[in-house]
């Protein structure tokens, strides 16, 4: 029961945390606006470096930034309606609970997908964002944060037994 309740008390802290991620970026809109320009231009990335992976409008930024607010607030919301749903089923059989932790375990996987895949991934390789001093440090933290999300999602994930 008690490992029971730190798995939906996990998820909810890391809903919490999506759901601080998205209204902090929505409130420094401009900033995050300027460094994904940054990023999608890569104006700071080493001279030798090929630039041919830049986008160009810069006026797409806008649109990076919106997807990527939805996505935090699409995990955020599943996370919280995750938790509920297992909580809901705290005292249910194990078979019960176990079915109770889709939700949560899709939005663990959205999470890696959206911090892995699109930020270390995406930013960090494929824009070079490493290479840049305003996006080295963010792709740390997006590298950090996906592998809270992937520890999130094993340990939710592992299964339930009665007792007796």
């Amino acid at each position: 029961m008690l490992l029971r309740l730190i798995k939906v008390l996990v998820s909810l802290a890391f809903g919490g945390f999506a759901a601080l991620v998205c209204f902090n970026n929505y409130q420094d809109a401009p900033a995050n606006l300027a460094y994904i320009e940054t990023v999608i231009s890569m104006v700071d990335t080493f001279p030798t470096s090929p630039k041919f992976r830049a986008v160009f409008p810069l006026e797409t930024a806008p649109t990076f930034l919106t997807i990527i607010l939805a996505i935090e607030g699409f995990i955020a919301l599943l996370l919280v309606l995750g938790s509920l749903r297992m909580l809901v089923s705290i005292h249910r059989p194990a078979a019960s609970f176990n079915r109770s932790k889709a939700i949560t375990s899709f939005s663990f996987c959205i999470a890696i997908l959206l911090w892995f895949g699109i930020f270390v991934t995406g930013a960090g390789e494929w824009f070079l964002a490493w290479q840049s001093p305003v996006g080295r440090g963010a792709i740390d933290t997006s590298y950090n944060i996906s592998i809270i999300a992937f520890l999130g999602l094993i340990f939710v994930n592992q299964k339930e037994e009665d007792d007796g």
